[in-house]
């Protein structure tokens, strides 16, 4: 699969910024180190390691938000080094209580570092918190304690460290965390490969014992340093090898464990079992319905007691009549789950089976379903996940489910979170709903699909449930292939699959899913490595589950759901229909700021928006209508396919009783959208926020990257021809003029932000009505800040995302020629643009990144700007980032076109040159330009005097 060039772009942006933000802080230029380290966390939001050194940026300069940061990296991420950091920062701010929570977290959970000044801090902070000591784990597992009278008391996997009676800095230790070591292993040849991480030290390589099956050891010491897995970005992994060599004289399989016993991922493991698989063969067999079996329910267990009790009081509410429940004690470590499920138990509520080593879901699982039959004979299984929560009713319908055809072996409920079953976004990544969520949601669910069964490839683990007769025929998961898990329940379907069995999912049931909750760091890596076995396994596997997301039978029943919930949102005043694009910006702001304005009088907005599934359908303009109610995205399955469902979208619409409908623009909409105001038989607005009503370039930019000056038709066929159109819409210039025309003499009202915008429309459209109305109030007073006088270097603010219509190119040639003639004159870009290293490379221009709504004006005042250039090369109808400018202080300078001309002339609150002015005559007026003095707040409008007459 070839690599995205934009999201190469943006790594290589972040990877630069960052890198200057670490030399500038490592010379200590904290104000630089902290613009670009800004910049890099703005391009790469989701990357703690910048926002971490610009923590560390921000507490050298005494910023207050230094320490809300380093404690959210700290606890999001458990980093040693930040807890640290913000235990200095809080003590030297005077949050003393602070600063002890900080060096508790980390002296209970990481070795003590060797720095010489740790024992300083650790003291100071003890004092200072009236405590006589602290006390920590250094290398070596040597307990060190800095108290006079200490008592230790050990229990379970913890130490109690006092002095008088009182508890030192940094106790209780958990002695579990200061050992936990995460890691995979898989087959490499002949032998194994793997990593792993030190969570207590993480620079310090951990000695790894191999096992084999007869109990022989030896040591094993990872040699390569490796990069951070994403999971844990400040944890180096430690890789190893372990070749034929090593391994001769042992007996397969082989576990890699920690010192203290715990297994790394992957293991155990026989690499030439691994190296010897072959394609599973098939052997389908026609199947009859089986007499129905009981139900036994099985849940492995492992961490979590919190969450494994929420499960299973769930569980048992649930259950419509008495039902074997066997939980697998996959030898927790946590003592608190130990004592609950002894006393499910006493209780007789579960049937317990423990381990008394870790082995993993697929082992653990089949200890369950091995001890069903055992006890029970031929039994149907549920198998759950300990991270569930069900609804009334939930187990006795999937049961139901499994006898709802012949041929079924699993059925599997909708989740938040369960891959190709998973609701409302059929990609996951769903929060989990609460109990009372989850009975509206699994209520709403059987109202709109009842006992609907779909065929699916594959079943999914985390609630499965397994009719006897397939059991039987296919056996249990595969334990010597999977180790922990990933991917067991997926080869158990393709094996059933192959005798003849099918899955279905079942839509009408919801079951929250937390999802991922067992598994750490190396938990991708197991993933990753399972897959690659299932697809040798079972050749075309990956297609397989690539072509049921493209068919997606689930789509319908997951729209009927959605609709079920949408309906919940209905008003009694009715609706309005808002029609726009996907591409946020400025539309997006005003779009979400009129729904606010209908839902405060009584209506209810609904937002239609192009939505494509597949690439296929957006090359062929067969798209879909995506339908919100403008508070979130919550309901992604309301989209309708253009035409075939065009009066599914108008029944919809209908039913919410839609007023009227509001054309913001149809860029990525099918042209059939244009007909719903007809369809529904209500009257039309159009908003104008661009030109694309006859200009197929949306802004009016030619071929050249320049303002076209608005040629005639056979000028714009030309265009098209050389520049390409930025409208889906494959319709002719002359047509799209001829069909605009009517829409908009047809239209209630039609509506444009600026006179400039209505003069061009009524220009193009002579006779139609265009009412007047700014996005924002220009009447409002703003405190701007002149240009000083005497300053030997001017810096100029370009705000926005600076692309060929924002004056990209007229922007690098203000750059170069800043440079080539030594102007005492540079930039800051507010924003981003289409491609920053040309930009950056002038050494002239420094960019900030994207910001976020209501960020500008204080990046504005934050770059100490003296002026705002705004380099647009369009005519815009609002012009926002004008809008940002004066919020932030600045004066503005601007071409002579558009609205950006006409507020700028109307306010005085900047200068105006010409368009096309040459490059050096444009920075001359840059450096030279002062407003006039005589209203420095304008607080009413006033002409610009000092306009483009000198230059």
């Amino acid at each position: 699969m070839t690599a995205d060039p934009v999201r190469q772009r943006r790594d290589r942006e972040a990877a630069d910024a960052w890198s200057r933000g670490r030399i500038a802080l490592d010379a200590g230029d904290f104000p630089r180190a902290r613009f670009w380290l800004e910049r890099a966390c703005r391009i790469a939001p989701d990357d703690p390691r910048p926002r971490f050194d610009l923590a560390l940026v921000l507490a050298a300069l005494g910023d207050s938000k230094a320490g809300d940061e380093l404690e959210a990296i700290a606890a999001g991420y458990d980093c040693s080094a930040a807890w640290i950091a913000l235990a200095r920062v809080s003590q030297r701010d005077g949050d003393r209580a602070r600063a002890a929570r900080a060096l508790d977290a980390m002296l209970g959970r990481y070795e003590i570092p060797p720095d010489a000044t740790f024992g300083r801090l650790a003291g100071e902070i003890a004092r200072s918190n009236g405590m006589q000591g602290w006390c920590g784990i250094a290398a070596g597992e040597r307990l060190r304690i800095e108290a006079p009278r200490s008592v230790v008391h050990e229990e379970a996997s913890r130490l109690d460290v006092t002095s008088d009676g009182s508890r030192l800095l940094g106790s209780p230790i958990d002695l579990a965390s200061l050992r936990r070591i995460d890691g995979i292993v898989e087959a490499d040849g002949a032998g194994m490969s793997g990593w792993a991480i030190n969570w207590a030290a993480p620079s310090r390589s951990p000695v790894l014992v191999l096992v084999d099956s007869a109990g022989r050891w030896r040591n094993i010491r990872p040699r390569r340093m490796l990069e951070p897995a994403v999971q844990a970005p400040f944890l180096p992994r430690h890789g190893f090898r372990i070749g034929a060599r090593t391994l001769r004289g042992l007996t397969p399989p082989f576990r890699v464990q920690t010192a203290h016993g715990t297994p790394l991922y992957g293991s155990p493991i026989d690499p030439q079992l691994v190296a010897g698989l072959e394609p599973v063969a098939t052997r389908p067999v026609r199947r009859s319905l089986p007499p129905r079996a009981r139900l036994c329910v099985v849940m492995p267990v492992y961490r979590d007691t919190g969450t494994t009790e929420a499960a299973l009081n769930s569980l048992h509410a649930s259950l419509d009549e008495p039902v074997p429940v066997i939980v697998v004690d996959d030898a927790s470590p946590e003592p608190g789950l130990k004592r609950f499920l002894d006393e499910e138990r006493r209780l007789g509520r579960i049937i317990l089976v423990r381990h008394r080593v870790n082995r993993g879901f697929p082992c653990a699982a089949n200890a369950g379903m091995r001890a069903a039959r055992r006890r029970f004979g031929a039994c149907d299984i549920l198998l759950l996940n300990a991270d569930i929560l069900l609804p009334a009713g939930a187990p006795a319908r999937l049961h139901a489910a499994l006898y709802a055809g012949p041929d079924i072996a699993s059925a599997t409920p909708l989740s938040n979170e369960a891959t190709i079953l998973s609701y409302p976004s059929r990609g996951g990544g769903n929060p989990a709903p609460d109990p009372a969520e989850v009975a509206t949601i699994d209520r709403l669910a059987w109202r709109a699909n009842r006992d609907a069964a779909i065929d699916i490839p594959t079943a999914i683990g985390f609630c499965m449930a397994i009719r006897h007769d397939s059991l039987a025929a296919t056996g249990l998961f595969r334990e010597d292939i999977f180790a922990q898990g990933y991917g067991e329940e997926n080869d158990w379907c393709r094996r059933a699959a192959g005798l003849g069995f099918r899955h279905v999912g079942v839509p009408g049931v919801f079951v929250a899913h937390r999802g991922g909750a067992s598994f750490g760091p190396a938990g991708a890596a197991l993933c990753a490595r399972n897959l690659a076995l299932l697809e040798r396994l079972h050749p075309g596997y990956h297609a397989l589950i690539e072509a049921h997301h493209q068919s997606d039978p689930l789509r319908d029943s997951r729209r009927r759901l959605d609709h079920a919930r949408f309906r919940i949102g209905r008003v009694r005043n009715g609706a309005v229909a808002l029609v726009s694009h996907d591409h946020g910006g400025g539309i997006a702001r005003v779009v979400e700021a009129r729904m606010a304005e209908l839902r405060a009088e009584g209506l209810r907005p609904i937002l239609v928006q192009p939505d494509f599934s597949t690439t296929e359908e957006r090359e062929s303009g067969i798209g879909a209508a995506r339908v919100t109610d403008g508070h979130s995205n919550e309901f992604p399955n309301l989209t309708y396919r253009l035409p075939r469902e065009i009066d599914r979208l108008v029944a919809l619409l209908k039913a919410e009783r839609v007023k009227h409908v509001e054309f913001h623009h149809t860029l990525g909409h099918h042209p059939l959208i244009r007909s719903l105001p007809e369809r529904l038989a209500v009257p039309a607005e159009h908003v104008i926020h661009d030109y694309s009503v006859f200009c197929k370039r949306v802004n009016l930019i030619g071929p050249r990257r320049r303002y076209c000056g608005e040629p005639d038709v056979d000028g714009c066929v030309a265009c098209i021809e050389e520049a390409g159109s930025e409208l889906t819409d494959p319709i002719a210039p002359a047509d799209l003029v001829a069909r605009s025309g009517a829409e908009l003499h047809a239209a209630r009202r039609v509506v444009a932000p600026s006179q400039d915008a209505a003069r061009r429309l009524r220009r193009h459209f002579p006779g139609i009505a265009v009412a007047v109305t700014g996005w924002e109030d220009d009447l409002v007073s703003v405190a701007l800040k002149p240009p000083p006088v005497g300053v030997g270097h001017r810096l100029i603010a370009v705000v926005g995302g600076i692309g060929p219509a924002k004056g990209y190119d007229v922007l690098l040639d203000c750059a170069r020629d800043a440079a080539a003639r030594d102007l005492a004159l540079s930039f800051v870009v507010i924003g981003a643009s289409e491609d920053d290293a040309p930009l950056i490379e002038t050494d002239r221009i420094i960019i900030t990144g994207p910001y976020q709504e209501g960020e500008a004006g204080d990046l504005i005042r934050r770059s100490g700007a003296h002026l705002a250039f705004l380099p647009s090369i369009w005519p815009e109808t609002w012009c926002f980032a004008l809008s940002e400018a004066w919020r932030g202080g600045l004066y503005a300078v601007t071409f002579d076109l558009g609205a950006q001309a006409e507020r700028i002339r109307a306010t005085g609150r900047g200068l105006v040159l010409p368009l096309g002015m040459p490059v050096q005559r444009i920075n001359d007026a840059l450096l030279a330009w002062r407003p006039d003095l005589g209203d420095l707040n304008n607080r009413s409008p006033m002409p610009n005097l000092r306009a483009i007459a000198q230059y």
